[in-house]
């Protein structure tokens, strides 16, 4: 008898064969889907290189500066102090002394109406240098004459060199117009009247000293006099009765 074939009919709804596992899939030479990639974290930035250390050469070279700046100015500031200390000691600094002798008055004018008083003084000076080897410059300066704080005249020292334990006379001559206030003014016609004038001669006066061969920078000296004369009228020498002076150094 003849051997027949059996045919066996697959059904519509058998489920498909399982496919390869990824492995397999990838040596067959297929892409895996997205779904079955590996997903992986970014890596961390490195830290940044730390700065490099100050070189050491750099900082003794700024502290060799310092040290070296201040030390020279020690030595200048001891050099200095031991050059005033030898001239002190060699030289034997003072202070001159001023002193008004005679106060003259060429014109003085009083105007009741509108308190005005004009006038001219002149004013002679002695100035007294005690150094026995110290000179004196003086380069010019102003004078003022006042009444009770209000300046009546004014004018210039002259420009003159005094040697050492040397006494110069210098004569002064001082003009000027001043309103005065009416109180000031009634003031000081009741003294005037009274032969009781208080009066204030004020000298700032450009200094310069010479020790030796040596002349130093310019200094200020200040002369202040308080006097009290017996009467202001023109063409009159004044009798003063007080007189007291005073003479400052400022350097």
């Amino acid at each position: 008898m003849t051997d027949y074939h059996r045919i066996h009919p697959v059904s519509a709804g058998s489920p498909p064969p399982p496919s390869a596992p990824p492995e397999q899939a990838s040596r067959s030479g297929k892409k895996p889907s997205h779904d079955q990639l590996p997903v992986t974290a970014p890596a961390p930035a490195p830290p940044p290189p730390p700065p490099p250390p100050p070189s050491r050469r750099k900082r003794s070279r700024c502290c060799r500066c310092v040290c070296y700046t201040v030390l020279a100015l020690v030595l200048l500031a001891v050099a200095l102090g031991a050059t005033a200390g030898i001239l002190y000691l060699v030289f034997r600094p003072k202070i001159p002394t001023f002193h008004v002798d005679r106060l003259t008055v060429t014109r003085f004018d009083v105007n009741g109406t509108s308190a005005t008083v004009t006038d001219a003084f002149d004013v002679d000076v002695t100035a007294d240098n005690p150094n026995r080897r110290i000179g004196i410059y003086y380069d010019g300066g102003d004078v003022t004459a006042s009444f009770n704080g209000t300046v009546l005249c004014s004018g210039a020292f002259p420009a003159l060199y005094q040697g050492h334990r040397t006494t110069v006379h210098p004569r002064i001559s001082l003009a000027g117009e001043t309103r005065l206030d009416s109180a000031v003014a009634a003031q000081l016609l009741q003294q005037r009247a009274a032969g009781f004038v208080p009066l204030t001669v004020r000298a700032r006066v450009p200094i310069r000293i010479k020790f030796g061969a040596v002349r130093l920078w310019t200094m200020t000296g200040k002369a202040n006099c308080n006097l009290v004369v017996d009467n202001i009228q023109a063409g009159t020498q004044l009798s003063i009765r007080s007189n007291s002076c005073t003479f400052k150094l400022k350097i």
